[in-house]
């Protein structure tokens, strides 16, 4: 059975948590693009209500640099769940984090996708 959007979000952020205490999290645009720069980000993770401009320049940047961009949850749950200020923008520095949260959100995108043989 096919975990739940809501359920893959949650083991995502979960991944965030474990990051953050293994040092493998950067919090907030500034920290973020200084670490992007330096090659050292695997992964950029945008809350979903983080203004466009801070988004577009996350975007922008990680055009020059190997990094994926995943768009999830808010700032507020975001921030509440990992213990920081509330910021929108995350970067993952760790590969095995990074592929794993990858992972799990390739399963969020097919949970969304309307299913072609679904019966009334």
């Amino acid at each position: 059975m096919m975990d739940s959007s809501a359920e893959l979000t949650r083991k995502i952020i979960n991944l965030m948590q474990f990051a953050r205490k293994a040092g493998k999290l950067i919090a907030g645009t500034d920290a973020c693009l200084r670490e992007l720069h330096s090659r050292g980000l695997r992964l950029i993770i945008i809350a979903t209500d983080t203004a466009e401009r801070s988004a577009a320049r996350m975007e922008a940047a990680a055009e020059q640099n190997p990094a994926t961009i995943l768009r999830l949850g808010t700032q507020q749950e975001l921030s509440a769940a990992l213990g920081v200020p509330i910021t929108g923008i995350y970067g993952i520095t760790d590969k095995q984090f990074a592929t794993r949260m990858l992972e799990y959100h390739s399963g969020i995108a097919k949970v969304e996708e309307p299913s072609a043989n679904k019966s009334t």
